[in-house]
């Protein structure tokens, strides 16, 4: 039932080294070349070194090499493009029909692919972007066309709308991989939670990330005095409220460091955000199926790097122990790693969604 959260944070020792291995290989060649230069300099590209023979790579070479070496060291491998996409790519066309027949194939792609999958990958490009080493492009006009006729995101995100957390290059994804709902705090109300609805239900997406950021101002401000918040327009102070309801004021104030505390003001945030969620019968119930991860996250804005924690997992009501007796009815515990939901709360959520169906479909036939 229990799964640790795979982590890529390793990869930072490989990078570092094959970077400085690469900055060795060029400034020796650099040294060559220059040696070189006085001896018949460069033909076709490559600088020859007289003595012995023997050719040192051109600088241009020599980068190529590095990038293809770190490329293999990740796994990301470039599979062979269709046909379709390889005209596309060489400007020899394609049809509405071959797009549509490549969405259908990439749809298909994406449903075989397990949560756990989905999250690892999601992971990796995050190492990708803060290593320095994105490799997402816009696409060509094919796939573009392509996703006219449908979407197949793997990951919903409900993130924050600060300019300096952009979802895609933040993971290292391109057009039509991610559903992403931005809202100032990240916040959890009526539209946010019908748009992740709609991602799990119809998208059939196989993660749910909620992730806030370092240095989050809608938090701060949540963070004041209530007196001070009211003095902001009506839909601004509404919103910061609903944030406030969901912050412990008592721990954070105890926390005398500055970034430790809007730190853990961001964490308690989305810990607010996946508690919400774990009381929705949609999500929860795909959590059940094991079709969908719920996990949070937090961005660091100085280093790129996202740290992911509170994966919603469900256990068995005997084995919790609530931390205090003002703990919820449901006997919930949380952790740094995972958000423990109890199986008794999920057959609460089946049973009150049969209920709806059933007075839904009541309510169908006194229409009648």
């Amino acid at each position: 039932m229990e799964a640790a959260l795979p982590f890529c944070l390793s990869g930072s020792a490989l990078g570092a080294a094959l970077g400085a291995l690469f900055w060795q290989l060029l400034n020796a060649t650099n040294e060559k070349q220059q040696q070189a230069g006085s001896r018949g300099g460069r033909r076709g590209g490559r600088a020859v070194i007289e003595e012995g023979g023997e050719e040192a790579l051109c600088e241009e070479e020599l980068l190529a090499q590095a990038k293809e070496a770190q490329t293999r060291s990740m796994g990301i491998r470039k599979k062979k493009a269709p046909k379709a996409v390889s005209d596309a790519n060489y400007f020899l066309g394609f049809s509405m029909q071959q797009a549509r027949q490549h969405a259908d194939q990439m749809s298909a792609a994406m449903k075989e692919r397990t949560p756990a999958e989905v999250l690892t990958e999601l992971q990796k490009g995050n190492t990708r972007f803060w290593m320095g080493m994105s490799s997402t492009d816009t696409g060509n006009v094919f796939q573009r066309r392509a996703l006219i006729s449908k979407q197949y995101p793997c990951v919903a995100v409900l993130g924050c709308s600060d300019s300096r957390v952009p979802v895609e290059i933040v993971f290292d994804q391109g057009l039509g991989d991610l559903f992403v709902v931005r809202v100032a705090g990240n916040c959890l109300d009526t539209a946010t939670m019908a748009s992740l609805q709609y991602a799990v239900c119809h998208l059939k997406v196989k993660v749910l990330v909620v992730m806030g950021h370092e240095g989050c101002g809608a938090v701060k401000a949540a963070a004041l005095p209530t007196a001070k918040i009211e003095q902001e327009p009506p839909a601004l102070s509404q919103a910061l409220k609903l944030l406030k309801s969901g912050l412990d004021e008592d721990l954070l104030n105890s926390i005398q460091d500055t970034r430790s505390r809007d730190r853990e003001a961001v964490v308690t945030n989305v810990h607010a955000q996946i508690k919400g969620l774990s009381n929705n019968t949609t999500v929860m119930t795909a959590v059940h199926r094991k079709e969908l991860i719920v996990v949070g996250a937090f961005y660091e804005i100085s280093s790129g790097i996202v740290d992911f924690f509170f994966e919603v997992t469900e256990v068995p009501q005997g084995g919790m122990t609530p931390r205090n007796e003002a703990d919820d009815s449901v006997g919930r515990r949380v952790s740094r790693t995972r958000f423990e939901v109890p199986s008794s709360h999920l057959d609460e959520l089946g049973v009150r969604k049969q209920k709806e169906q059933n007075k839904g479909l009541m309510g169908f036939r006194r229409g009648r």
